[in-house]
């Protein structure tokens, strides 16, 4: 069966153009083809929906020549095999012809060569082809996401660029008042992505941001300017053109964040999810792209550390807190790793007798340029970056250390226990129950003696998971305590399955004073606590008759600056000892 090939034929003789069909044939194939011999005659010709394989032209004709079909075709942007058929030709003449785009060309009356020329070039016609199909999956696969077809980071920053150069060319400087017109980078974070992940799994998780694509997508068409690309697992980016003023920008913002925390359905779930939004405006002409991005980041992580609602617009002072922050990771890795940090110790007294029969052990930062750096400070960064194992490992051994070396001191009589806190990292951590039994195996140190707090919302994160370390701390006889209770969400209903001692009130009820609502919920703990078998502890306390309520609704112990205020290790005997 003859191969069918459909050939337009540049050329002003027809005799010619029948002749090469005629050979055509003759090598085999079935011809479809269409003389031509003027520049409309070809336009034509290339708009009928018939795709032809090859171009035949005559190097020169009264109307036409085989340099402006090859510029016709490069305008109507087509790769067609063009061999020109010409009668004599001079070498430079073919040379020039090669120049423009033709592939190859013959001499009229001498056409021995045409079948092979023209097998020839229709494979190259089909190498070309497959190399430009490579060529673009190469280029997608380099500058779009394959999961929802975005662009990726590398063609964002790209367009950010090319964005940022025509404004610095064509705008001039940008300065923010109500006229100018700036451009800003949003960067969205899904706040719940890795719940959603790891609960509901990879199809649904994947799904839901394809969806979160597609709803950016439907906005910016809206807006008729912007530009979106995913630049993470769960981020995306949206370029924002022809912002007035600030206040433009959030409204834009705000927004999008109503269109994504929309539920999603996908499948038989049903996915709903807040979203982080940070915004960088480019105020200056000398803005880089990696800079806007980046100050867009540093305004999203504050948006989702700060759990603020729709977006946050970014400052220098978000910059300047970043950089302390990671300054401080810095200096606390080297604190941890030379012994910088110390323990200081608050005795919990027993609200009955005003005995001492624990002492709670806290980390204390003295910073060689900073001074003190308060807990609540270097203990979440330490969270964050994992430095936790580390220190928590720490506190631990050296708490332990100091109550055996106490504990020689102490007459027979006194009986104290260390209480120590466990970060919700510490208590995955599986090192942490081997930990445990090295020190109290090398120290002699009996369960008994020490006293664990975890929080509450450590608790109720893995609640499961928690227990069976909680159990395995109960089988070596070592008291618990739920710290900060009350704060966060409700745990009443699993008190009574955990291997708990001891429920420890939060400061926020006892201070500045108990009023009627906050004594009404500490009288409704001690119950509790004291029907499932548990002792309370309240810390915060600072005057006596937050004491002596505590004390009337049957709280077992305290803590706080009425009792003492936390102790260097050297004052620790003797305040134990004068308080027997």
């Amino acid at each position: 069966m003859n191969k069918l090939l459909r050939v337009l034929i540049v050329e002003d003789s027809e005799d010619d153009a029948e002749l090469l069909a005629i050979e055509l044939e003759r090598g085999g194939y079935e011809i479809i083809h269409q003389r031509v011999d003027t520049k409309g005659d070809m336009e034509s010709a290339l708009k009928k929906s018939l795709p032809w394989d090859i171009v035949l032209a005559d190097y020169s004709m009264p109307k036409f020549s085989a340099i402006a079909a090859l510029n016709l075709l490069k305008e109507w942007e087509l790769d067609l095999p063009f061999v020109i058929v010409s009668g004599k030709i001079g070498e430079d003449t073919a040379v020039a012809a090669m120049k423009a785009g033709a592939h190859d060309y013959l001499v009229k009356g001498k056409l021995a060569r045409l079948i092979p020329a023209v097998e020839r070039e229709l494979r190259e016609a089909v190498l070309r082809e497959e190399y430009r199909a490579a060529q673009q999956r190469l280029r997608y696969l380099a500058f779009y996401d394959k999961l929802t077809n975005l662009p990726n980071r590398t063609l964002f920053i790209e367009h950010l660029n090319r964005e940022i150069a025509y404004c610095r060319e064509f705008k001039g400087s940008l300065v923010a008042s109500e006229s100018s017109n700036l451009l800003a980078v949003l960067l969205l974070s899904i706040d719940r992505f890795r719940s959603i992940k790891q609960s509901l799994g990879y199809q649904i998780s994947e799904q839901l941001l394809t969806g979160v694509a597609r709803r950016l997508e439907e906005y910016i068409q809206q807006e008729n300017s912007n530009i979106i690309a995913r630049v993470s697992e769960d981020e995306f980016a949206v370029l924002v053109n022809n912002i007035q003023d600030e206040g433009d920008i959030l409204n834009r913002a705000e927004n999008i964040y109503r269109q994504l925390i929309k539920p999603f359905k996908i499948g038989n779930s049903t996915v709903c999810s807040t979203v982080s939004i940070g915004i960088a405006l480019n105020k200056h002409n000398q803005q880089q792209p990696e800079k806007l991005l980046q100050s867009a980041d540093t305004a999203m992580q504050y948006a989702k550390v700060n759990f603020v609602k729709t977006s946050v617009l970014f400052d220098e002072k978000m910059q300047s807190n970043a950089v302390e922050k990671l300054q401080l990771e810095s200096d606390l890795q080297q604190a941890i790793n030379e012994k910088q940090l110390f323990l200081k110790y608050q005795p919990i007294v027993s609200l009955r007798t005003g005995k001492i029969n624990c002492l709670e052990a806290l980390v204390r930062w003295q910073h060689n340029s900073l001074g003190t750096i308060s807990p609540d400070k270097f203990i979440p960064i330490s969270e964050e970056t994992g430095q936790i194992i580390a220190l928590g490992q720490w506190v631990l051994s050296e708490a332990c250390y100091q109550l055996v070396a106490w504990q020689k001191s102490f007459a027979r009589d006194i009986s104290l226990t260390m209480s120590i806190n466990l970060s919700r990292i510490q208590i995955y951590h599986p090192e942490l129950i081997p930990q445990i039994d090295c020190l109290l195996e090398t120290l002699n140190l009996a369960g008994k003696d020490l006293k664990l707090e975890i929080t509450e919302s450590t608790l109720m994160e893995n609640t499961t998971a928690v227990t069976k370390v909680l159990e395995k701390l109960k089988e070596r006889d070592i008291k618990l305590c739920l710290d900060d209770f009350g704060t966060g969400y409700s745990s009443l209903s699993y008190l009574r399955y955990l291997p708990v001692d001891t429920v420890k009130i939060d400061r926020s009820f006892i201070g500045p004073e108990i009023n009627s609502t906050n004594y009404d919920i500490i009288k409704a703990i001690v119950n509790l606590a004291h029907s499932l078998g548990l002792d309370v502890i309240a810390e915060g306390i600072e005057t006596e008759t937050q004491r002596d309520i505590l004390k009337e609704l049957g709280c077992e112990y305290g803590q706080g600056y009425l009792f003492a205020y936390p102790l260097n290790s050297g004052d620790v005997l003797a305040t134990v000892s004068n308080n027997q």
